[in-house]
């Protein structure tokens, strides 16, 4: 995965998405990890991230309300939570934290701060 900065959609994945949500392409069962995953990879990571963001009013230039309207159900906005919460844990759960913590405690505080969102 490449990543570009430590913003909710400064990488390839969320790039990827943010063109799949404009044209309408938007899998949301595809994209989420089962419940009782016990390990969350970069790339998937990077999704739950800016699916969460998106759920949350967080719409870059070019994406409406209108096309985000799935996730913002009570249950895709508590399962975006858990998965959330999952990306954020640590590098035993999640290869996207295990990246961040690599990269230093200032990158990694920098990450949680930005890609953490309140779904409630």
């Amino acid at each position: 995965m490449e990543i570009w900065n430590t913003g909710p959609f400064d990488n390839h994945e969320a790039a990827e998405l943010l063109n799949d949500v404009r044209s309408g392409d938007l899998y949301l069962e595809e994209l989420l990890p089962d419940s009782g995953t016990r390990f969350i990879d970069a790339d998937q990571g990077a999704l739950i991230v800016a699916l969460a963001h998106l759920a949350a009013g967080d719409l870059p230039e070019g994406i409406e309300p209108a096309h985000v309207t799935q996730l913002q159900t009570p249950e895709m906005k508590e399962r975006l939570r858990q998965s959330l919460e999952a990306v954020l844990a640590d590098g035993t759960v999640s290869e996207l934290a295990g990246h961040w913590a690599e990269q230093g405690t200032d990158q990694l505080y920098e990450w949680k701060a930005k890609a953490h969102v309140s779904l409630s």
